[in-house]
């Protein structure tokens, strides 16, 4: 039996709960032990630890009833070293938490159950705060009681994985196990975890990384060990390879020579629709479903920041000779001499030797792809001569909030100025796929510029134009209509200009899509002004990743293709097939991947569409492919990308840190310059039915 004060302090931390999970400041640096919820529809339950000092960590259970949350904690003061259990009961009237068989918390509640998965030892990507505690699950479980029975059970065992080496697991805290369990109103759910806690200090496990890019406390098969094996590997692959010759109905470009039928050569990339199907048709006339690869050849990133941080690498490359290749500084717009090391480059010159070894990779690189079906580059970079969507930015240009003012004559000249420097040297060349500018959700035009630019001063070119828009289009010229909704006491025009106005939020979404239009349609007509022979594929639009869907109806305007990226594991999506038909237009992913992340053995971070291994990669790859080239609208697909990530990330970033950015196993290739052969080889199977099954349509 509970006392009355330990019972009282648990309503009231609740009824704070209620409004803050855990009664105190939130916390990103969490672990959800168990959970089967919808945060927003007030659904399910979760178990979890939230606060990055262990001293004062407390365990959560929240329960939710369709209406609000409620919840419990205890912080008992957590230790690293020894095991806890930790046990949590959700009845049809009430819950309670248990630590080592001992009862710490109870609270009224009724549970309204969420039907999605159950998952458990989940960290998601947002609370990736950093503590002083890092948990290490060694099982998890969930039972179901009804009417006496047990109808439902699911288990994790995680023994495994529990005595892998602590260094490793810091690289990617939480492996999450999923699974359906089936709960319903009434029910009595059973929760019980078996844990410990040991401390992340990265000195304490120094070094991490070594002189080939690997973890050193991760083992499998194919680790390289020495300097040979990774020259032997280019007489393997050669084998290899060899098996694997290009194919031979494609053309220059990737087109297909053998569909019976093919278009004007112009020299240049088009689209055509034929029988309801969408093509792309190449320089030399075929029609094609293109498939590319970003980031060729890759030789010299993507780099991780080493300052501050020597410690995590056994062995860095010499700042001299060669191996200075693999050495530079001051990435993604910083200027305080943050250094950054390559060590796939340093891989490439132990491999191929310090006199050629760009040439010789260059050369393995473009030999691969084309021997694995795709017929060239993508977005962010490729060699002369191969096929490419350049990426355009607004270098030079000046930023009103977030984006430039299209409103005002001299920005606009400026930046027309920048995109001539860019679009020229390559206007007449026929391996431009199509042209774009900038790169995904930085493009879209947010809500809060608006606002900002009607509190600027009344000369602001944006503002009086936005003003204008409102005036003649939202209030049909009505002042005292428009003042009014505004808020702002106002004469006449000028005096609307000077003002600090109010607007509800309909108009906002108004003057920003009118705002959009201009901005993407500046863009476009200068660019085909410039180079109206080349395609434009827009900014790489993320479905989802916006304000709303007017994003994409808005863009689509300003585009000869629809150019976009999406991570999933299935193709087509709903939302996706019904924009296309909205828009009624050709559409390109611009990047899409399932990157292995080996279940946390090898250091690589988990995405949110990653696969187990690489097997399974391909296979996500082939059913994905095959879904696109059904697609009559879709033209084409650029795989994200050529090699892997650094497992220390990517960065931006400087100290002590493990890492920094993105550390994704997004290559074809490891940092090791090893093929991924379970992957590819399936991966090069879809591309070359590609053709056929857009051939066949929805057969």
């Amino acid at each position: 039996m509970v006392r009355q004060p330990f019972l009282v302090a648990c309503v009231v931390a609740w009824l704070i709960g209620s409004v803050l999970p855990g009664g105190s400041a939130p916390s990103n640096c969490r672990i959800y032990l168990a959970g089967q919820y919808s945060w927003e529809r007030n659904l399910g339950f979760y178990l979890d630890f939230e606060g990055s000092s262990l001293e004062s960590l407390p365990v959560i259970l929240g329960v939710a009833d369709g209406e609000q949350w409620r919840f419990c904690s205890h912080a008992p003061g957590f230790s690293t070293g020894q095991d806890y259990r930790i046990q949590a009961t959700i009845g049809p009237r009430g819950a309670t938490l248990a630590l080592d068989g001992t009862l710490v918390a109870e609270m009224p509640c009724v549970l309204k159950p969420y039907s999605g998965p159950l998952e458990v030892n989940y960290r998601p990507p947002w609370a990736n705060e950093k503590g002083d505690w890092l948990s290490i699950v060694k099982s998890a479980g969930v039972t179901v009681s009804r009417d006496g029975e047990q109808p439902d059970v699911r288990q994790f065992d995680y023994s495994d994985l529990h005595d892998r080496p602590i260094a490793l697991q810091l690289f990617e805290p939480g492996i999450p196990r999923r699974g359906e369990i089936d709960i319903r109103q009434g029910d009595a759910v059973a929760i019980d975890v078996v844990l410990r806690f040991v401390s992340p200090d990265l000195r304490r496990w120094a070094p991490f990384i070594d002189r080939y890019g690997q973890c050193t406390y991760a083992a499998w098969p194919e680790k390289v060990g020495n300097d040979e094996e990774l020259r032997a590997d280019i007489a393997l692959e050669d084998s290899r390879l060899a098996g694997m010759p290009p194919p031979d109905d494609r053309d220059a470009y990737g087109g297909y020579t053998r569909a019976g039928w093919s278009q004007e050569a112009t020299g240049f990339f088009y689209t055509v629709l034929r029988d309801g199907i969408h093509w792309l048709i190449t320089p030399e006339g075929n029609p094609c479903y293109y498939l590319g690869v970003c980031n060729l050849p890759g030789s010299g990133w993507p780099t991780t920041p080493v300052s501050g941080r020597e410690m995590l690498f056994s062995e860095l490359p010499s700042r001299q000779g060669a191996m200075k290749a693999a050495w530079s500084a001051n990435h993604w717009g910083g200027r305080d001499g943050t250094e950054y090391i390559c060590l796939h480059t340093a891989n490439l010159i132990r491999k191929y030797g310090p006199e050629d070894w760009s040439a010789r990779a260059l050369e393995r690189c473009l030999q691969r792809v084309r021997c694995w079906g795709f017929a060239g580059g993508g977005k962010w970079g490729a060699p002369p001569d191969v096929v490419a969507t350049p990426v355009l930015n607004r270098a030079g240009v000046p930023d009103l909030v977030e984006h430039p003012d299209v409103f005002d004559p001299a920005v606009c000249q400026t930046f027309r100025e920048s995109l001539v420097k860019q679009v020229t040297p390559r206007r007449d060349d026929p391996y431009v796929l199509g042209w774009s500018l900038g790169n995904e959700y930085p493009e879209i035009i947010k809500p809060a510029e608006i606002r900002a630019i009607l509190a600027m001063p009344e000369g602001t070119p944006a503002k009086r134009a936005l003003i204008d828009y409102a005036m003649e289009r939202i209030y049909d010229g009505s002042l005292a209509g428009l003042a009014d909704a505004w808020k702002v006491n106002a004469a006449n025009r000028a005096t609307l200009y000077s003002s600090n106005p109010s607007p509800p939020a309909e108009d906002i979404e108004k003057l920003r899509c009118h705002y959009a239009d201009a901005y993407y349609g500046f863009i476009y007509r200068t660019v085909k002004s410039i180079d109206p022979n080349h395609l434009y594929l827009g900014f790489w639009i993320v479905p989802g990743w916006w304000v709303n869907e007017s994003d994409w109806i808005v863009g689509a305007r300003h585009c000869d293709v629809i150019g976009y990226d999406r991570y999933r594991r299935e193709y087509p999506e709903e939302r996706l097939t019904r924009l296309q038909q909205a828009t009624d237009k050709p559409t390109l992913c611009g990047e899409f991947s399932f990157p292995a992340w080996y279940e946390g053995a090898r250091g690589y971070g988990r995405y949110g569409v990653s696969a187990g291994d690489d097997a399974e990669a391909g296979e996500l790859y082939h059913n994905w492919l095959r879904g696109g080239a059904r697609d009559p609208y879709s033209v084409g697909m650029l795989w994200f990308h050529y090699r892997d990530q650094a497992l220390t990330g990517r960065g931006p970033g400087r100290g002590e840190e493990l890492v920094f950015g993105e550390h994704f196993a997004f290559g074809l290739i490891t940092e090791q310059d090893r093929p991924k052969w379970p992957m590819v080889t399936r991966m090069r199977e879809a591309n070359l039915r590609a053709p056929i099954w857009r051939m066949q349509g929805g057969k």
